[in-house]
């Protein structure tokens, strides 16, 4: 396989762009989860990355240019951290970089979480081999970054998904983990400009929402590229196919996730206005959802963004599950998913007091919630209540040592 080939031979090429210190630094790049599932943090810069499934270290021994392997060494990601002076915008990083390559690209700027970036679709020769991909310049504060995703000009179109997906997994920072990614932003700018506010019914009143159409496609953009990436573990074992699962829903969690936050501000602002107890929010939001519609979309993902299902005031239940997990957590309470393949079903699962049926995971007992029966929170359907059934996912990915 040529990827330790093509990693050694970038390497040659960029070293000279580097930014380096008088010492050797070691980079300790920490792993999340079990069975091929790769997220790691870069403690230097601080970015982080929650990579597809199977993917793995090429090389991560230097804090400034690291890189991740495809399972069968046909595509790599390669994220270099440089001068904050090799550019003064993401187009000139950009054209640095390609110049360095001797690369064929045409490229494009955009913003990503405030910074001037430029994503590139790329052509190159790398050890001998010709290769496509994309890549993303990003001009930053603390360092000009460069994420390059490509794989054997023979490979491109298997990999294709994969490769943007690894590079929508990426983040600048801890708190921009909560943001939509690069390849996100790139199709359509967070937060949305445009879009009208319409009245969502809530408690004693109502409270408003924008809705962008232009936002809830590229949200569902994602959701369609990162169910074309599960769908084949479905044939692997056990424990890669659960791995799949929770990277599934980490990424439309990241998707999704402050596009949500105004929305749960007025819920909570309409929550104070009802005189809610605030032990009582999982209930009231709860019982909110509950009342949307049921429906599915159909296709490959059935699943609806929470942005759409806001927006619809529909859902079936893994996307009103992880609707309520977001506003959930917005709102102060802590919150997981529960899957299940043996069921069909999701469920959401909340840190609150109450009687009910409660789920075990990473050492808290959880009160699941069922959106799509009129049910009370802590209610689950006695022929779905053998916690066997149910795989949990943690949503806000916490990266842990090796």
């Amino acid at each position: 396989m040529p990827g330790c080939d093509m990693f050694d031979n970038m390497k040659v090429i960029t070293s000279r762009l580097l930014r380096r210190t008088g010492a050797a630094v070691l980079v300790l790049l920490l792993t999340a989860t079990a069975a091929g599932a790769l997220a790691v943090r870069n403690p230097v810069f601080g970015y982080s990355i929650d990579l597809p499934i199977g993917w793995t270290d090429a090389d991560t021994s230097d804090p400034y240019h690291v890189g991740f392997l495809s399972p069968n060494g046909d595509a790599m990601l390669q994220i270099f951290a440089m001068d904050p002076s090799t550019g003064d915008s993401g187009a000139a990083i950009a054209d640095v970089m390609l110049a360095e390559l001797s690369a064929e690209a045409e490229h494009a700027a955009f913003t990503y979480l405030g910074a001037s970036a430029s994503l590139s679709d790329v052509t190159f020769v790398t050890a001998g081999n010709e290769v496509r991909g994309y890549m993303v310049s990003i001009d930053a504060f603390q360092a000009d970054y460069v994420l390059l995703a490509f794989a054997l000009l023979e490979s491109y179109e298997t990999a294709h998904d994969h490769l943007l997906s690894a590079l929508d997994s990426f983040a600048l920072g801890d708190e921009s983990r909560l943001y939509p990614g690069p390849i996100s932003e790139f199709f359509y700018a967070f937060p949305a400009a445009g879009g009208r506010t319409v009245q969502l019914p809530f408690g004693g009143g109502a409270i408003p929402y924008r809705v962008d159409m232009d936002e809830l496609d590229a949200a569902q953009v994602v959701v369609e590229r990162e169910a074309r990436i599960l769908a084949p573990y479905g044939s692997l074992t056990r424990e890669v196919f659960e791995a799949a699962w929770r990277r599934y829903f980490r990424i439309l969690y990241k998707d999704n996730y402050m596009r949500l936050e105004p929305v749960a501000a007025a819920v909570r602002e309409q929550l104070e206005a009802d005189r809610v107890p605030e032990v009582d929010y999982p209930r009231e939001v709860l019982t909110w959802l509950q009342g949307f519609d049921y429906q599915r979309t159909g296709g490959l993902s059935d699943f609806r963004p929470p942005v759409s299902c806001l927006a619809s005031q529909t859902g079936d239940c893994d996307s009103l599950a992880l609707t309520y997990a977001i506003i959930m957590q917005h709102l102060g309470h802590d919150a997981i998913l529960m899957v299940s393949d043996r069921y069909g079903h999701a469920l959401a699962a909340v840190d609150a007091v109450g009687p009910g049926a409660r789920f075990a995971f990473e050492g808290r007992q959880w009160l699941v919630a069922e959106l799509t029966d009129d049910v009370p929170l802590g209610q689950i359907a006695a022929d779905m209540a053998d916690p066997a059934g149910w795989i949990g996912v943690r949503l806000r990915l916490l990266p842990q040592p090796r």
